[in-house]
């Protein structure tokens, strides 16, 4: 069993050249870090890979023959050669050229970044504050999420939030371009934001708002605390507690995230 299984091994090592290789590894690493959507901001999984293409990168250069077998796949093609060692020679050279491109571009297309010194994606709430927020038993529970509470937390998400989060939860609404200072609408869909975050954090972050406070966002109250239900600053609190919750519940179902224990 050994020897077929080192048989069959060694055959697919000469099918498959060491460029083309270094190629899969690079992109099934990235492929499974998305997929598994590991509860870690984009920029984290950026910081993973630059340890793999490190690593490979040491792979190749660390013998001569493998630096020669890397080189020659690309300057001294063979004219007996299989198509599809063809096949994959021209891929890779049209391939990886243009998401190197597409990267770079990405990186450096303009951007809004707000000033350092004012951004706080999660600003400390207060052991205090957290503590009078009680997590209703079925909000507590993400076992207990039935679909008719998810549902009704979607219809008051987009009534009230899809405006500026996006109907996909990803931050861009089409009313986000206005908010460019000094933060963006909250990405759900990215691990960093409510991935990060307990259930009385988020709802704490929901009924407080931003521009009034040290979140310093354009993010509304929407729901009126408890102990001065008249309140008036730039919402007419539409959501009560109860729906307040369902919205949260929304947010964590659909993007697939859990709330931090």
């Amino acid at each position: 069993m050994t020897s077929v299984f080192m048989t069959r091994f060694a055959a697919l090592r000469a099918a498959i050249p060491l460029p083309s290789g270094v190629f899969l590894v690079a992109v099934t690493v990235y492929v499974l870090l998305k997929l598994i959507r590991p509860v870690i901001p984009h920029s984290v999984i950026l910081l993973y890979m630059g340890f793999v293409v490190l690593g490979l990168v040491i792979h190749v250069t660390l013998r001569d023959q493998r630096i020669d077998s890397f080189r020659d796949f690309f300057v001294q093609a063979r004219a007996d050669e299989p198509a599809s060692l063809k096949a994959q020679r021209w891929g890779l050279l049209l391939v990886a050229p243009l998401l190197l491109a597409y990267w770079v571009f990405d990186a450096a297309r303009p951007r809004y970044a707000p000033p350092v010194e004012i951004f706080q994606r999660h600003p400390t709430a207060g052991e205090a504050a957290l503590r009078q927020i009680q997590v209703p038993d079925w909000v507590a529970d993400p076992t207990a999420w039935s679909e008719e509470i998810v549902a009704a937390g979607k219809v008051l998400y987009d009534a009230n939030c899809a405006v500026c989060h996006g109907e996909k939860l990803d931050g861009a609404g089409p009313a986000a371009e206005g908010f460019r200072y000094p933060i963006r609408p909250a990405n759900f869909q990215d691990p960093g934001t409510i991935a990060q975050l307990t259930l009385p954090y988020v709802y704490w972050r929901l009924t407080i708002g931003g521009i009034q406070n040290q979140f310093n966002s354009a993010m509304p109250r929407w729901v009126a605390p408890p102990d001065n239900p008249d309140i008036s600053t730039l919402h007419t609190y539409d959501l009560s507690t109860d729906e307040a919750w369902k919205v949260i519940v929304y947010l964590y179902a659909a993007t697939g995230h859990e709330p931090r224990k």
